[in-house]
């Protein structure tokens, strides 16, 4: 008989767990193979995106170097631009009329109108892609001179840099003319027109690595973009502009506002709407363009307007406490607050040892007093009023109203007509010691005259005989004294340099107003005297720098 087993108390059943350890193992090592996997992927794509970066570096830095090259060349005498005598031959363009006659490109890019092998279209300098060069047929300056789309051609299209044998690429260059403007450089009347071109250079880089031709061996590829243009700082740019400070305060006819000359007057020669203030509504008048900046600071009451921006010149001049701009909001500054450029002040004209310094009977026997009117138009020369003129050249010098041998003039207090020449580039000259103008007197001004003014400059009254009818550049006063004030019920026409002087413009009165622009050491504006700048003044003189970049961007490849 079979005796049946019996399990022992507190025995557990036996599991068939043979082989679980292997495939843990296993699992574990698959974990870790894949790991180890993903880490040596990551490495090396690690790797190569680094070496993808380097390589895109390279090549972005040789376009950059490609602009640079470029811009070395538009400033070279491998290129040559245009000139003021040329520009109506070959581009399209439009001439600001008198007084300058510069010249403005029509349209963006310009235009071709001859001498380019492809009239009626954009002007160009083409060394890759569709198309080609498309630049007048000029030669540059060099000393053996080339035809400068030659020079273009020849100076840079694929140029190589080369580090070593194994770092090397090349760029080439593109470049379209967008703006063409031509402006005039130096002081009135010693002023001689410049263009400034605006160009979009493109720079595309290929790194070969080795010396690979470009496309062929190309590795990497940029292309870099810049917009460069010649630096011009016009001599008046501003329709105030203070050396140390510029105060505008008191009533709401304080004011700045532009318009444009070579349009016509400003408000449409309507001088009862230039006196009422600064009037949007009417004709060719510009509500921008009409700036007012200092050397140290700006201060604007509630009341006033300036039509246009607020520059503080960077390092204030010396001994100058103001600083900033004070009360510029968006509701009186119609422009913005910007910083600019120091502006250092002109030289006060200088007088000859014997100039008269005190009223003396009048002799003009000696000198010829101009007979020209602005149109050129013969006229009788003016009668100077009892004791109030002097000798017009001392000793035995002959006046002729040049700037060597100006006419000389003690005192000019009376109502008189002073004969100007027939254009801005030919006026006529006076040394005055001093201009006390008040009550019912009025100066009269026929022509382009420069006064050179010594002691006093106080014009009142009404004003000066010229407003509307001639650009502010037909009455130039250089102040050398430390004291002016304009503003009276007259009107005005003129620039003012005074750059000694502390400048007051006041009680505009029924017809009270300014046309034209004013640089002096400090300027303050007050009792609802309008200043109405001229936008031709913006090229009117002025220095030129060298071609610099104005813009930069990077094309996705």
């Amino acid at each position: 008989m079979t005796v049946p087993r019996t399990r022992e108390v507190g025995s557990m059943p036996r599991t068939r767990d043979c082989g679980v350890a292997l495939i843990l193992v296993m699992l574990s090592m698959l974990v870790l193979s894949v790991l180890a996997a993903t880490i040596v992927f990551t490495a090396r794509s690690e790797t190569l995106a680094s070496y993808n970066y380097k390589l895109d570096t390279q090549a972005d830095y040789l376009a950059k170097a490609g602009i640079q090259y470029a811009i070395n060349w538009f400033r070279s005498s491998h290129y040559k631009a245009v000139s003021q005598s040329q520009v109506n031959t070959y581009y399209e363009v439009a001439s600001t009329g008198v007084p300058w006659n510069l010249y403005t490109a029509k349209n963006s890019p310009v235009i071709c109108k001859s001498g380019c092998p492809s009239t009626g279209s954009q002007v160009q300098l083409i060394a890759y892609g569709s198309g080609s060069s498309n630049y007048p047929n000029i030669n540059n300056d060099e000393a053996t001179p080339r035809a400068v789309a030659t020079a273009f051609a020849s100076d840079l299209v694929n140029v190589r840099v080369t580090g070593d044998a194994n770092n090397s690429g090349i760029f080439t260059i593109n470049a379209i003319l967008l703006n063409y403007q031509t402006v005039m450089v130096g002081t009135p009347p010693s002023t001689l027109a410049k263009p400034v071109e605006t160009w979009l250079i493109t720079s595309k880089a290929w790194w070969t690595g080795g010396s690979s031709t470009s496309g062929a061996g190309a590795i990497a590829t940029a292309e870099e973009q810049a917009i460069v243009q010649p630096i011009y700082l016009p001599t008046w740019g501003n329709a105030l502009y203070g050396y140390c400070s510029v105060k505008m305060q008191g009533s709401s006819g304080v004011c700045t506002d532009a318009f444009n000359s070579a349009l016509g007057g400003y408000a449409g020669g309507n001088p009862t709407v230039a006196a009422k203030g600064c009037d949007s509504s009417s004709t060719n008048v510009i509500t921008a363009g009409a700036g007012v900046g200092a050397n140290g600071g700006v201060t604007l009451g509630s009341n006033v307007t300036v039509s246009g921006d607020v520059t503080i010149g960077t390092n204030p001049t010396t001994g100058c406490t103001a600083a900033g701009c004070s009360g510029c909001t968006t509701s009186n500054v119609l422009g913005t607050v910007v910083n600019g450029p120091h502006i250092n002040p002109p030289a006060v004209p200088t007088f000859p040892s014997g100039f008269p310094t005190a009223p003396a009977a009048p002799n003009v026997s000696s000198g010829t007093w101009p007979q020209t009117d602005a149109g050129g138009t013969p006229s009788a020369p003016f009668t100077p009023p009892s004791g109030t003129y002097t000798k017009p050249c001392p000793g035995t010098a002959t006046c002729n109203g040049s700037a060597a041998n100006p006419y000389q003039i003690t005192e000019l207090s009376g109502a008189v007509t002073l004969y100007g020449g027939p254009d801005v580039y030919n006026p006529v000259y006076y040394d005055i010691d001093s201009i006390d103008l008040a009550g019912n007197n009025e100066l009269t001004v026929r022509g382009f005259v420069v006064w050179n003014v010594k002691t006093s400059l106080e014009i009142h009254g009404n004003g000066i005989s010229n407003p509307l009818n001639n650009p502010p550049e037909s009455c130039q006063i250089n102040f050398a004294g430390t004291a002016a004030a304009l503003g009276g019920n007259g009107a005005m026409t003129a620039i003012v340099t005074a750059p000694n002087a502390d400048v007051t413009l006041k009680g505009g009165g029924s017809g009270g107003y300014m046309v034209g622009s004013i640089q002096a050491k400090n300027i303050d504006m007050q009792g609802g005297y309008p200043l109405h700048y001229d936008v031709q003044l913006n090229r009117a003189g002025g220095t030129m720098g060298v071609v610099v970049t104005t813009g930069y961007s990077r094309k996705k490849m």
